[in-house]
Formats: structure tokens, C-alpha cells, sequence
């Protein structure tokens, strides 16, 4: 499927100093909060689920040690979350881009302060 394929070559990684990574966490739980990907805590970091809806798919967030990396969990399975939401595969995953590329904004924000990138593919 053409959405996994996608969904599989986002990378968004920072390496941050600490007071810079507490900041680009802060920002992106409430960059993702404002398009209604509500954070939940998980052992690595953050669960993104929409409207906080636990969904296969959805955008996670792995926070360790001066480093925080975004990616798409269960993006195999997307047929089956938008199913859950009541929505098209296509409007979900438009949803989700919509959501990686705000946290791809977040990221680029810290380019000057360590090392990030950040990739999206075209939908």
C-alpha cells in the first residue's frame, strides 16, 4: 500500500543539549495537541493518538538521552485505524501527514541549537 510506504520513510530526529530537548518536547506535545493528536505517556516517551483514541496507527515519540525521534507506529495497519475513527484511509493518513509535517516545523525550529533532521516524504 502506498500510504505504508510513505509512512515508513518519515525520519525526524534531534540531538539536542538537555534544556533545548525539554523545550522542542514541549512544543511538539502542544503543536500535536492543537491538530488533535493528544500525547500519552509511554515508557519511550509519547503516544500521538487522535483525539486520544488508542489506534494502531499513530505518531509516536521516543525521548532518550539528548535525543527525541518521531515516527509513524503501526503504519501497516492503517486501513484498520481509520476504520476504528469512522474515516477514508486517505482522509487518516492526510490527518497524519498533517500532523508530521507540523512536527517536522517543531523540529526545524531546533536546527541551529544541535543535530536534527527531518524528513517527509510526499504524500
Amino acid at each position: 500500500m502506498v500510504f505504508e510506504e510513505v509512512l515508513l520513510k518519515v525520519e525526524l530526529y534531534a540531538y539536542l543539549p538537555k534544556r533545548e530537548l525539554k523545550s522542542l518536547i514541549s512544543r511538539l506535545i502542544s503543536e500535536m495537541e492543537s491538530l488533535g493528536f493528544l500525547a500519552n505517556p509511554r515508557a519511550e516517551g509519547y503516544a500521538f493518538l487522535p483525539a486520544g483514541l488508542p489506534v494502531p496507527t499513530h505518531i509516536r515519540a521516543g525521548v532518550h538521552e539528548g535525543a527525541v525521534s518521531v515516527w509513524v507506529r503501526g503504519a501497516g495497519e492503517l486501513l484498520e485505524s481509520s476504520r476504528m475513527l469512522g474515516m477514508s484511509p486517505e482522509e487518516y493518513f492526510g490527518d497524519l501527514m498533517r500532523g508530521l509535517r507540523k512536527a517536522g516545523e517543531v523540529f526545524e525550529g531546533f536546527g541551529g541549537k544541535g543535530i536534527v533532521r527531518v524528513s517527509i516524504p510526499e504524500d
